[in-house]
C-alpha cells in the first residue's frame, strides 16, 4: 500500500515537473523564433495587436450608449493595471526604473498614453467603429510633422503631397455640416457627432504618434520591457480619469454583470494589444509596423456591416482609401 502511494506521489510530481517545464520551453521557442525571424515575428505581433485593438473598440461601441467614455476608460485602466501587475510579477519584470532619464521617458509615455486613450475612446463614443478607426489611424501623418519639429527632419514635397491627400480623406470621413448639408440630421438620429468625433480622433492620433516615438526609444534603444512602460500609462490614466469623474454627471454609472463581462474583455484585449505592439516595435522599425494598423480599418468596416448592420457611407470608404494611400505614401 505504501509502495502504491509512493508511485502515485511520484507520478504527480513528474506531471507537475512536466507542466512546469512547459512554460520555460514555450518561452525559449518564442525567443528563438524572434531571434531567427525577427521581421516575421514583428509583423505577426503587429497584426495580432490590431485584431485585439479592433475587439477593444468593438466593446467600447457596445458600452457607449449607457456609459460615458471616462467611466469606460477608468474601469478599463483599473482592470488593465491588475492584468499588467500580475504579468510583471509572474515574468519578474521590473516596474520602476532608478535611472532618471528612463523614469522621465516612462512618465512622459504615461501622460501621452493617458491623453491618447481619453481622446480615442471619446472618438469611438461619437462615431461608428469604422469611421473612428479611420481617423485614429492617421498617426503616420503626425509622425512626419513631429519628426520635422522635434528632430529637425525636412518635409519633402512628396510627404506634403501625400499628407494633403490624407487630409482630403479626413474631410470625407468627418463630413462637416458646412460642406455636407445632410450630415446633421443623420448623425443626430444615430446619437453621433462626426465633426466632434473627428477632432477627438485626430487629437488621439497625434498622441498615438507621440507615444510610438517614446515607445520605440524605450523598447529598442533602452531595452525596457513593454509591460514596464504600460504600468506608468495605467497609473497616470487612472489618476487623470478619476479627477475627471469627480465633475462628470454626463451618464450615471451602473455596475452590473453585463458591464463587468464586457469591460473585462475590453481590458484584456487592450492589455494584449499594447503588449504585442510594444513587442513588435522592439523587433522592427516603425515604418514596417505602422502599415499593419490599416488591418484595423478593414476589420472595423466588417464589424459595422455584419454586427451593427450599419450602412457604410460611400464618402467614408473613399476617405479611408485616401487616408491609407496617403499614409503609406508618407511612410515609404
Amino acid at each position: 500500500m505504501k509502495q502504491f502511494n509512493f508511485k502515485l506521489k511520484f507520478q504527480k510530481i513528474s506531471q507537475n515537473a512536466r507542466s512546469n517545464n512547459f512554460v520555460p520551453k514555450l518561452k525559449q521557442i518564442i525567443q528563438d523564433f524572434e531571434k531567427n525571424h525577427s521581421k516575421r515575428a514583428a509583423i505577426f505581433y503587429a497584426v495580432l495587436s490590431q485584431v485585439c485593438f479592433t475587439a477593444m473598440y468593438f466593446c467600447v461601441s457596445l458600452l457607449k450608449t449607457k456609459y460615458s467614455s471616462i467611466h469606460i476608460i477608468n474601469m478599463r485602466k483599473i482592470i488593465g493595471f491588475i492584468f499588467n501587475s500580475l504579468y510583471c510579477q509572474v515574468n519578474q519584470v521590473p516596474v520602476y526604473s532608478e535611472k532618471p532619464s528612463i523614469f522621465k521617458l516612462l512618465t512622459l509615455r504615461g501622460i501621452l498614453g493617458g491623453l491618447d486613450v481619453i481622446c480615442v475612446f471619446t472618438c469611438f463614443t461619437l462615431m461608428s467603429v469604422s469611421d473612428g478607426s479611420i481617423i485614429v489611424n492617421t498617426n503616420p501623418i503626425w509622425t512626419n510633422f513631429l519628426a520635422a519639429i522635434f528632430l529637425g527632419e525636412k518635409l519633402s514635397k512628396k510627404a506634403i503631397g501625400f499628407c494633403t491627400l490624407s487630409f482630403l480623406g479626413i474631410i470625407l470621413v468627418s463630413r462637416p455640416p458646412f460642406l455636407f448639408a445632410d450630415n446633421h440630421s443623420s448623425t443626430n438620429q444615430k446619437n453621433q457627432n462626426q465633426l466632434q468625433g473627428t477632432l477627438y480622433g485626430l487629437a488621439g492620433s497625434l498622441f498615438v504618434a507621440s507615444v510610438q516615438i517614446v515607445v520605440r526609444k524605450l523598447s529598442h534603444q533602452l531595452k525596457c520591457n513593454g509591460a514596464m512602460h504600460m504600468q506608468y500609462s495605467y497609473i497616470i490614466c487612472i489618476f487623470l480619469t478619476s479627477i475627471l469623474l469627480i465633475n462628470n454627471n454626463e451618464k450615471p454609472f451602473v455596475f452590473n454583470l453585463k458591464f463587468f463581462c464586457i469591460i473585462t474583455i475590453l481590458s484584456l484585449c487592450g492589455f494584449a494589444a499594447q503588449l504585442l505592439q510594444s513587442k513588435a516595435l522592439s523587433l522592427e522599425k516603425a515604418s514596417i509596423i505602422t502599415p499593419m494598423k490599416y488591418l484595423q480599418i478593414l476589420l472595423s468596416f466588417l464589424i459595422d456591416i455584419i454586427v451593427f448592420k450599419n450602412h457604410v457611407i460611400l464618402t467614408s470608404v473613399i476617405g479611408a482609401i485616401l487616408i491609407i494611400f496617403g499614409s503609406i505614401g508618407v511612410i515609404i
